[in-house]
């Protein structure tokens, strides 16, 4: 440890578990949890996918993934299909009543996006974004031995 403080994975683990809660709060009217919302961001940009790919894009196990989208079958937002490239697979996409749901979310995730950026400071908001984007891509594997 450095100085005394926590490690980088509970100082990381406990910022997102706050910012969560903020993002929670704002898409709460839609009936939706920041995870869920971005399963529906990202299938809205991407279209359909394997539900293995789209686990892989969301950096998120396929049985997390699966618990997250029963809920989200069931109300009819997204829609499971056999991808006719690959009988063995299957595809996951937003229904028409998704899309409609993603649109109002997406003004509710926005407005949370702006007083986040307002309150920590744009540039350190953007600067943060990169931060985390590069610390997804290192890998951290132990060497072997």
């Amino acid at each position: 440890m450095i100085d005394g403080e926590i490690c980088s994975c509970s100082a990381l683990r406990q910022a997102t578990r706050h910012l969560t809660r903020l993002y929670d709060a704002a898409l709460a009217p839609s009936g939706l949890g920041i995870n869920q919302y971005a399963i529906l961001a990202r299938l809205n940009r991407l279209g359909p996918m394997r539900v293995s790919d789209l686990a892989g894009r969301l950096v998120m196990d396929r049985s997390t993934l699966g618990h997250l989208l029963r809920p989200l079958e069931a109300r009819g937002i997204v829609a499971l299909h056999i991808d006719e490239h690959d009988r063995r697979s299957r595809l996951i996409g937003l229904t028409a009543s998704g899309e409609a749901l993603w649109g109002q979310a997406h003004s509710l995730w926005q407005d949370a996006e702006t007083r986040f950026a307002r309150a920590f400071g744009i540039d350190q908001a953007r600067e943060l974004r990169g931060v985390l984007k590069r610390l997804e891509r290192i890998s951290l594997q132990s060497p072997p031995p």
